[in-house]
C-alpha cells in the first residue's frame, strides 16, 4: 500500500482535497502510530465525502471510478480494495459500532465520523418514536375538521390538502413534501385554524420557522394571503404568528450558532411548530430541532424533497419522504370515515409511513403551464420528454435557447437594462418589491457562466446606458446581497437590498425594511443575478436560467428543477441542448443510513 500522508499532500497541492483531510489523517496518526494504511485513507475519504455533503462514505456502494473525484489518482476503488478497507477497519482501534468513543463509526459499508453517526442515532430514533403513536380522533376533533373544511367536491379523487389536516390529528408529526404552488402553506392554515378549534384558540401557542431569513420571509408573506383566501370566522381568536422566524432565531442559538436556548432539557413553548423549507436543514439542524420538541408539542414539516438538498451534509427531507401518500390499514380506516372515499394502503411497517404526506395537484400552474410539465419531465430524468416540452411552442411560460452572444444579448436586455429602467423609475418604498420581478439564476459562481461575471457585466451595461449614473461605487437602484451576517446592521447572509442615492442608505427585505448606511455595509456582492443555491425560499415573476457549456459536478437535475420552480410566470433557459440532456440524466445521491434505518 502506498504511503498515504505523502498521497494527500499530493492533493492538498492540486487543491482536489482540502486541508482537513490532510489534518485528520495526521490527528489519527499521533493516536495510533500503526495505523494502517488503507484506515487512513478511509479516514481521508469520509472527510472528502462529508464536506460533498454525504453523511458518510457508503463504500460498498460507490459509484465513482476514482476514490477522490477530479483527482488525477491512480487510486481506485476495486472491489478488492473495499474488501482491504472493511478487514483493516473492522480491526483498528480508532473505529467502532458506534458503543464506544472513537473517531470513525463503521456500520455495514458506512464509514461516519462518530459525531454524524450519533447525529444520525439520533435523528432516526426520535423521528420513529414521535411517529408511532396512533392518536384518538375524538369528537370534538371531527367537528374542528368540518368546521374549517368544506365538504369534498370529488368523491372520487382524494383531497390531499385535505387529509393532511385530518392526518394532524392522527399524529404528532407531519412531513409535508409539495412542489411549487400545491398549496403546503394553505394547507398549513387549515391545519392551524382546525387544531385551535379543536383546543382554545386563545391558549394554542404556535411558531412558524424557516431555515433562512429570505425563506422565513417567503412564509411570512404566504401565510398572510392565504388567510384572505380562508373564511374569517376560522381564523376569529387565533393568534397566528405576525412573521415566520428563522430557525436558528426559533431555538435561541447564539451569535455563532453554535449553542441553543432550546435543546432537550428547554423546549419549545409551543403547542405546534411548523418548519418550511426542510429540504435546505442539514442533519445537524434537523437534530437541533428534534431536541427542542417536547413530548405534547406537533411539529409539522414543509417542503418540497426534489428540491436542492442542504448545502451541508444530508439530504434528509429526501431520506424522510420514502413512500409516496399509502397509509397503514389503521390510518387509512380513520382517513376513510372523514373522506369518505377510498385512501390507499401500504405493505410498510415503518412508523414514519403514517405521517408521510404528498401534494401533487399544482394551483398556481394550469395545465398548459411549460414551467410544470417540464420540472416533472427534470424530475422524471427523461430528457427526451423534457427537451420536446421545450420545443412545444403552444405552452405557456417556458422557453428556451441555445447561449450564443446574440442570445445572452437579449437576456442582459430584457433581465438588465430595461428591468433597471423599469424599477429604478418608480418611487422609492416600491423599488425593492419590483427589483424582485425579474432575476438571472446560475449554476456557478465564477466563469463566464456564473454570477461574478454576469454582476459585473450587468453593471457594465447599467453605467453605460444610464446617463444619470457617475462613476460613484454606489448608484440609485443597485441591487446587492449580504454576503455574512452582521447583527449591529441587523443584515443576515443572502438578504438583498436596493440602494436609495436619496439618503445614502441601502434597503434590506425583511418584515420591517432595515436601512443601512452604505458606508457600514463591508460584505455584499451585486444581485442582479443570485446562484441557484442562494435562489432557495424565494420566487421571480420571471426567471432566466444560464447554465456552463460544459459539464460541471455541480450540475444536475435537481440544481435544474430548483431554479425552474422560482418562477411564478415564466422561464427562459439558456444552455445547449447536449448538455441539457446530461443535467436531466445525473441525479444527485447523498449518502446516509436515514432512509435505511427509517424505513427497512
Amino acid at each position: 500500500m502506498m504511503e498515504v500522508l505523502p498521497y494527500l499532500e499530493k492533493l492538498l497541492s492540486e487543491e482536489v482535497i482540502s486541508l482537513l483531510e490532510l489534518e485528520f489523517v495526521r490527528f489519527l496518526k499521533q493516536i495510533e502510530p500503526d495505523v494502517k494504511p488503507e484506515v487512513l485513507l478511509a479516514a481521508a475519504a469520509c472527510i472528502f465525502a462529508q464536506q460533498k455533503g454525504h453523511v458518510c462514505l457508503d463504500f460498498g456502494d460507490w459509484k465513482d471510478e476514482y476514490l477522490f473525484e477530479d483527482a488525477k489518482s491512480e487510486i481506485k476503488l476495486t472491489d478488492s480494495l473495499k474488501k482491504d478497507w472493511s478487514r483493516a477497519l473492522k480491526e483498528s482501534n480508532l473505529v467502532s459500532n458506534g458503543t464506544e468513543l472513537h473517531p470513525l463509526v463503521l456500520e455495514g459499508s458506512r464509514l461516519y465520523l462518530h459525531r454524524y453517526w450519533k447525529y444520525e442515532e439520533e435523528l432516526c430514533a426520535w423521528l420513529k418514536q414521535k411517529a408511532a403513536p396512533r392518536l384518538e380522533l375524538k369528537e370534538k376533533h371531527k367537528k374542528a375538521i368540518q368546521s374549517v373544511l368544506p365538504p369534498a367536491n370529488d368523491l372520487f379523487e382524494v383531497n390531499w390538502q385535505h387529509v393532511a389536516v385530518q392526518l394532524s390529528f392522527l399524529k404528532d408529526l407531519l412531513v409535508i413534501s409539495g412542489g411549487p404552488g400545491t398549496g403546503k402553506t394553505f394547507t398549513v392554515l387549515n391545519i392551524i385554524a382546525a387544531q385551535a378549534q379543536a383546543y382554545s384558540q386563545q391558549d394554542f401557542r404556535i411558531a412558524l420557522a424557516a431555515p433562512t431569513g429570505k425563506a422565513a420571509r417567503r412564509l411570512s408573506e404566504s401565510i398572510e394571503s392565504g388567510k384572505k383566501n380562508l373564511n374569517p370566522e376560522v381564523l376569529a381568536g387565533i393568534e397566528i404568528p405576525d412573521s415566520a422566524l428563522t430557525v436558528h432565531k426559533l431555538l435561541g442559538s447564539d451569535f455563532r450558532g453554535s449553542t441553543f436556548k432550546f435543546n432537550e432539557e428547554n423546549h419549545l413553548p409551543y403547542d405546534l411548530v411548523v418548519v418550511d423549507e426542510a429540504s435546505m436543514l442539514d442533519i445537524n439542524m434537523w437534530v437541533r430541532l428534534i431536541r427542542s420538541i417536547g413530548p405534547n408539542t406537533k411539529l409539522i414539516v414543509l417542503g418540497d424533497k426534489d428540491q436542492l438538498a442542504s448545502v451541508e451534509a444530508g439530504s434528509i427531507l429526501g431520506d424522510i419522504c420514502g413512500r409516496e401518500n399509502t397509509f397503514s390499514e389503521g390510518v387509512a380506516s380513520s382517513l376513510r370515515e372523514l373522506q369518505g372515499i377510498d385512501i390507499p394502503v401500504g405493505d410498510s411497517t415503518s412508523p414514519i409511513n403514517d405521517c408521510i404526506l404528498f401534494l401533487t395537484k399544482s394551483y398556481r400552474f394550469g395545465k398548459n403551464s411549460g414551467i410544470q410539465k417540464f420540472a416533472e419531465a427534470v424530475n422524471e430524468s427523461d430528457a427526451d420528454k423534457a427537451i420536446a416540452i421545450l420545443k412545444d411552442h403552444k405552452l405557456e411560460g417556458l422557453s428556451w435557447i441555445e447561449p450564443d452572444s446574440k442570445a445572452i444579448e437579449a437576456v442582459f436586455k430584457s433581465y438588465v437594462q430595461d428591468h433597471y429602467k423599469d424599477y429604478s423609475r418608480l418611487p422609492e418604498e416600491q423599488r425593492l418589491a419590483a427589483s424582485h420581478n425579474k432575476k438571472i439564476l446560475c449554476a456557478l459562481r465564477r466563469g463566464p457562466f456564473g454570477v461574478e461575471y454576469i454582476n459585473e457585466r450587468a453593471e457594465r451595461i447599467i453605467r453605460r446606458n444610464e446617463s444619470r449614473i457617475d462613476n460613484r461605487e454606489w448608484y440609485d437602484g443597485r441591487i446587492v446581497m449580504a454576503t455574512r451576517n452582521d447583527s449591529l446592521l441587523k443584515v443576515k447572509n443572502g438578504e438583498i437590498g436596493i440602494y436609495q442615492r436619496k439618503g445614502e442608505v441601502i434597503e434590506f427585505e425583511g418584515d420591517r425594511p432595515v436601512r443601512v448606511s452604505a458606508a457600514r455595509l463591508k460584505d455584499y456582492e451585486p444581485a442582479f443575478a443570485l446562484t441557484i443555491h442562494k435562489s432557495q425560499g424565494s420566487e421571480f415573476d420571471e426567471v432566466a436560467i444560464i447554465l456552463p457549456n460544459q459539464v460541471n459536478t455541480v450540475l444536475s437535475k435537481e440544481i435544474l428543477y430548483t431554479a425552474v420552480t422560482r418562477a411564478r410566470l415564466s422561464t427562459l433557459i439558456i444552455v445547449k441542448e447536449e448538455i441539457l440532456r446530461r443535467i436531466i440524466e445525473r441525479t444527485v445521491s447523498r449518502k446516509s443510513g436515514v432512509k435505511q434505518k427509517l424505513w427497512e
